[in-house]
């Protein structure tokens, strides 16, 4: 348990640098807050991440207009942590500013699986439905 704390307290010691300009240091601490996070098996009744250290990664290459990067991190973690819905989006988004069109199809796709019809009004499947959409050559 102290464990999981460390690693949402490295997590938020990242976003503060990156808050402040520190890109490389916050890099630095998310990258070590998966690493731990990686390492740490959850016992199968306590409840999960809040949000995974991985994806938080993602989300910060996304926003250093790294989106190569971001995807390797999004990949690894829907590995752990399969058909999470951000992770699932910033994937599909990661690999679109990549240029990498299929496998933002694949990701868009998955999205779209998961989600519920009451969550059909999201934002971010609507985007994912207009990317497949000017995608259907696919």
């Amino acid at each position: 348990k102290s464990n999981q704390v460390q690693i949402q307290i490295k997590s938020s010691e990242a976003w503060f640098a990156f808050r402040d300009g520190r890109r490389s240091e916050a890099l630095e601490l998310m990258n070590t807050a998966a690493d731990m996070q990686d390492k740490t098996e959850k016992h199968p009744v306590t409840p999960g991440e809040v949000v995974p250290a991985r994806e938080l990664l993602g989300d910060m290459l996304l926003q250093m207009d790294k989106p190569r990067e971001a995807l390797e991190a999004y990949a690894a973690d829907l590995e752990k942590h399969p058909n999470r819905f951000n992770g699932l989006y910033g994937a599909a988004l990661a690999a679109e500013t990549s240029g990498n069109v299929e496998m933002a199809n694949m990701y868009y796709r998955q999205l779209l699986n998961i989600a519920n019809r009451a969550q059909q009004e999201r934002t971010e499947l609507m985007l994912a439905k207009r990317f497949l959409k000017s995608h259907k050559h696919l």
